[in-house]
């Protein structure tokens, strides 16, 4: 997964999309764009563009976590716990 996380945000910062002053409130932005163009494709039906769109909420979301440093697979991990324990 780390090797996921690290070549998405390599490849978005060399397309110029990321850089060390990119903000929270920017990613943000992006996220909700990425959920528009999803919601978008169901409207169409279009199962191969809804798997796209769907992933590209999740690289936007790894972009964050890489982006602040933060361990996004532990802290998934820690997630899925207190979800079971809710059980």
């Amino acid at each position: 997964m780390k090797q996921i996380i690290k070549t998405n945000y390599d490849s978005t910062v060399k397309r110029g999309l990321i850089s060390p002053s990119t903000t929270l409130f920017e990613f943000i932005d992006k996220l909700y764009e990425e959920v528009s163009e999803f919601e978008e494709s169901l409207e169409f039906d279009n199962m191969d563009n809804f798997k796209e769109e769907l992933a590209d909420i999740v690289l936007v979301c790894l972009n964050i976590a890489e982006h602040y440093q933060i361990d996004i697979e532990s802290e998934l991990k820690k997630k899925i716990k207190i979800n079971y324990l809710r059980i």
